[in-house]
């Protein structure tokens, strides 16, 4: 008995409170809805590239750290910083709005960092076992780094969507 009579109270203030809101709105009065979330406020190029060599220098001591982690490998990694280093502010001038400049600041930010922390953090037995499948993912980020130098220094437009669309499946 006791439950009905909560409900019933429960759904009359409900019910009220809606008649009320619309009677406000009715007549006019502004009733202040939920704060809308602003979006985040964007950092200048020039923050977001310096936040890009931050996540680059902490991987690259991080391999640099690892006393188990193979010379070639810690080359082929430095090589594809090396390459972002060159290509991300390039992109972040000439072809700020495109997909695949944001593609680019995302290996940059994300995807190298996560494929090699992950590498990292797995016992020697499991490295062993992972170590195909690890050089197979840097290598096709060093591909991928090497072909959009290519597409800047030639002003290949046209490749953009492709090479955006490959990178967001493949490492997204």
């Amino acid at each position: 008995m006791t439950m009905i009579i909560a409900v019933t109270l429960f759904l009359a203030a409900v019910i009220t409170f809606g008649l009320v809101m619309k009677k406000l709105r009715a007549a006019g009065i502004k009733v202040p809805e939920a704060p809308v979330a602003s979006p985040v406020p964007s950092t200048s190029p020039e923050e977001e590239f310096k936040e890009i060599l931050n996540v680059l220098l902490k991987l690259n001591l991080m391999i640099r750290k690892d006393m188990d982690f193979s010379e070639e490998m810690i080359l082929k990694i430095e090589e594809i910083i090396d390459d972002l280093k060159t290509i991300i502010p390039a992109m972040m001038e000439r072809y700020p709005g495109e997909s695949l400049t944001y593609e680019i600041k995302k290996i940059g930010l994300s995807h190298l960092h996560k494929a090699v922390k992950e590498f990292l953090d797995l016992s020697g037995d499991s490295r062993q076992k992972q170590l195909d499948n690890f050089k197979t993912t840097i290598q096709s980020l060093q591909d991928v780094t090497h072909r959009s130098r290519d597409i800047i220094e030639s002003n290949e437009t046209a490749e953009f969507k492709t090479m955006a669309h490959f990178l967001a499946g493949k490492f997204s």
